[in-house]
């Protein structure tokens, strides 16, 4: 028997070469690691043939149960054991002449069809000694330019632009995916988004490449193929957006596979090349069936797929194929349709956003707005952000460079406006008469134009839509007043400043004037849908205001968390719904990335990070100002003169009490002083050493002048990776161990006649004036 357990990836070409081999009297079996992983009845068969077979040939691949054929391959089974990996190091488990390893792995690598037979028979006659004919490997390039409708492969840009027809003054897409599909002849996908781009008349450079650049093999990898085929001589871009089907860096190298810096280098190109970068999800473990009927979406893609190419800056990680499985474990990769036609639909409108004029493009802003809190006080809520001032500033640099658009004067200015016309989505405390009435309604959506839009949603989730919140475009249900309906039309609520709205986020749901509050727990409720209002309103500024783009500001909203899957979403997934087909931006707080991770991966959105509040130290003042400097007194007299420090003592205790600092210190006057004082010095030097914001950050606002310099300080006071903070530094020219005067800020140190605390807070104001006296040398104006 000649066995074979291999990755899934080889395990479709091997198993057709193994039914290529005719005439022998050899029982070849092929079995899929993959399938061994699912199936353990299929696992114990392949071990008991390991015990039969006469020759084994493994391609290791990263599965668990390669565990326990190692330890039955090393128990001391007599048949010729050749096994291949990306890892080398997993040759060593192979017990033949290390050249025959050798070329089969060079077989294995250059890969097709007529190769993996050969190194069969290779295998077969060196291994078995059993007289079948083979053939060396026959080399098929590395990488090249593929397009379904030549029946060749071009190995130079020039080559292929003279045989592509190329439709004259239409936009460029570069495609860049594996070869590996190109030798398996499973390009469906490839076909599929060349064939939607080039109906809508767009012009398609598809590439293939080997991935990773290895110097012994002679392939150039991403990096080189990108600069080859999509980067003219000039250095400029040919194409107007890329998309990338491989989740291998770009810059990644056989010698640098193990460097945790592979990134960087595909990060440089990108911004040379200067356009988009999508990369859609292609599962390599879930079935279509097994995506369509799970909830949770990609969780075993998630690292390679979504994960991994994050750190280039890809956007946009839609599920445009999954895995189809035979009855022999075949798995071939499937584009879903419907998916792709998203894609490419998005792509499209990035391109348009990109080559429209700037007078014409119209821009949709999304404020938020936490549901059945104070409405007035939550408009434009975002962590560490100034939403309202931010949008303002915005709205005005816009208008310089040229858009069409009449900016409010101020932040002040726009949400005075927004809450004299009511323009928000709320039907709890107002009226949708009274919204109606002062200016806030931006549109009215006819019902037989929703329902264009609401009969495009899959059945399921029509269902489920009508299930909370009644029949289209809403009605009463459960004692729940429908969502913003006016004379039979669904309002959308804004502001009109020209070619840019502003709008209020709808509200993700209520009860109406009767909620006790409960309703609202439905934000973040995995189950239950937003109301036709909700959808409404993104339709209508996708379809009918044709926003060429839409920017959700502040962190954060509710889109992102609206039920669906948690990756991979489907045209069932609301937040896939919602967003429909608009470039997506959203001004988030670089401080969160677990939620903006979220944004990035459910409503597609691009982040733009913004810097975070000034943070400055508390300090002392007033009356902790003047009980600080009591405590001091004390300290320095408590010994040498009696009298004094009794006087002191009964002034510490009446300013304890009117700064309310003598909260939970029972009986301070019966209480040991000396402990009492320890006390209040470690009170005291919390106040003064924590860190509180200063104010809201404006987006685009670099802070000047003393907060310029808490900015900086706020940073640097932290050791970063191995470089010592100036904090530190400082500490340790006073002669102090920063370490020490931080855990114990309530010591007293009688050389200086300071707590530890106050010590600290030296240090700290030292570091500010050295951090302001750089910026001076430096002549930074704005400082």
């Amino acid at each position: 028997m000649f066995l074979i357990i291999t990755w899934q990836s080889y395990y479709n070409m091997l198993l057709k070469a193994s039914n290529n081999i005719k005439n022998l009297d050899l029982d070849i079996r092929v079995y899929s690691a993959m399938s061994l992983e699912k199936d353990q009845k299929k696992l114990k068969l392949a071990l008991k043939d390991i015990d039969k077979a006469k020759l084994i040939f493994l391609y290791r691949s990263s599965e668990s149960i390669w565990e326990f054929i190692e330890d039955k391959i090393n128990s001391g089974i007599k048949a010729k054991i050749v096994c291949l990996s990306h890892d080398p190091s997993y040759w060593f488990l192979s017990n033949v002449d290390k050249d025959i390893v050798s070329n089969a792995y060079r077989y294995m690598i250059i890969n097709g069809e007529s190769n993996i037979i050969n190194m069969l028979k290779y295998l077969i006659n060196t291994c078995l000694n059993i007289p079948i004919k083979y053939e060396d490997p026959v080399f098929i390039p590395w990488e090249g330019i593929y397009h379904p409708d030549s029946k060749k492969i071009f190995l130079n840009i020039d080559q292929y632009l003279s045989w592509y027809e190329i439709k004259p003054k239409a936009p460029f897409i570069g495609i860049l995916f594996s070869r590996h599909y190109l030798i398996n002849k499973n390009l469906e996908l490839e076909d599929n988004l060349i064939k939607e781009f080039e109906k809508r008349q767009i012009n398609v450079i598809a590439a293939f490449s080997y991935s990773i650049k290895d110097a012994a093999l002679g392939t150039k990898g991403n990096d080189e193929v990108v600069r080859e085929f999509f980067i003219d001589e000039r250095g400029k871009s040919r194409i107007d957006a890329f998309i990338k089907l491989t989740s291998f860096f770009l810059g990644q190298k056989r010698t640098n596979s193990h460097n945790g810096d592979m990134a960087s280098a595909g990060v440089s190109l990108l911004k040379r090349l200067s356009v988009p970068c999508f990369c859609p999800v292609s599962s390599y473990y879930k079935t279509i069936q097994e995506w369509e009927q799970e909830k949770e979406g990609l969780n075993q893609d998630i690292g390679w797929s979504i994960a991994m190419p994050e750190f280039e800056g890809v956007i946009e990680p839609i599920l445009i194929a999954a895995q189809v499985q035979a009855d022999d474990d075949t798995r071939k990769r499937i584009p879903i349709k419907d998916r792709i036609e998203k894609f490419v639909d998005r792509i499209v409108r990035w391109i348009n956003l990109k080559r429209i004029p700037v007078e014409k493009r119209k821009v949709a802003f999304i404020l938020h707005n936490n549901p059945c809190a104070s409405v007035e006080a939550t408009v434009g809520g975002g962590a560490n952000l100034d939403t309202l001032e931010s949008v303002a500033r915005i709205l005005k640099r816009m208008k310089n460079e040229g858009y069409n658009v009449t900016p409010p004067a101020d932040g002040k200015a726009l949400i005075d406006e927004i809450m004299s016309k009511k323009a928000l989505s709320e039907f709890r405390w107002t009226t949708v008469e009274e919204i109606v009435q002062k200016g806030g309604a931006i549109a009215f959506i006819e019902k037989d134009r929703y329902m264009k839009w609401f009969h495009e949603l899959p059945d399921n989730t029509k269902n489920r839509i009508i299930e909370a919140w009644g029949n289209p475009p809403g009605e009463w249900k459960d004692g729940i007043p429908p969502a913003m309906i006016y004379n039979g039309n669904i309002v959308v609520t804004g502001i009109s400043y020209g070619h840019a709205i502003v709008c209020v986020q709808p509200k993700r749901g209520c009860a109406g004037s009767r909620c006790d509050g409960q309703v609202c727990k439905i934000l973040h409720d995995p189950n239950v849908p937003p109301p036709h209002q909700y959808i409404a309103t993104y339709k209508w500024i996708s379809r009918e205001f044709g926003a060429h783009v839409i920017i959700h500001v502040g962190t954060h909203g509710n889109l992102e968390f609206l039920p669906g899957k948690g990756t991979g979403l489907s045209s069932a997934c609301f937040p896939d719904i919602c967003i429909d087909t608009i470039p997506h931006l959203y001004i988030y707080n670089s401080d969160n990335p677990p939620e903006g991770t979220i944004a990035k991966r459910r409503s597609y959105a691009v982040l733009v990070d913004h810097m975070q509040t000034v943070m400055r130290s508390g300090g002392l003042y007033e009356d902790l100002e003047e009980l600080d400097r009591f405590v001091s007194e004390y300290e320095q007299v408590k010994i040498k003169d009696k009298a004094k420090a009794h006087a002191l003592k009964h002034l510490i205790i009446e300013t304890i009490k009117k700064t309310g600092l003598d909260q939970g210190i029972r009986n301070p006057e019966t209480k040991n002083f000396n402990e009492f004082i320890k006390e209040i010095h470690e009170r005291l030097s919390q106040i003064r050493n924590t860190q509180i914001q200063d104010g809201m950050h404006i987006f685009g606002e670099i802070p000047k002048g003393e907060k310029k310099v808490d900015f900086i300080y706020s940073i640097l006071r932290y050791n970063t990776g191995d470089n010592p903070s100036i904090r530190k530094e400082v500490a340790k020219a006073l002669g102090y161990n920063l370490n020490e005067l931080i855990s114990n800020q309530d010591k007293w140190d009688n050389n200086r006649n300071k707590s530890y605390g106050a010590i600290i807070e030296e240090i700290d104001s030292i570091c500010k004036q050295i951090i302001a006296q750089i910026l001076l040398e430096a002549k930074n104006d704005q400082y």
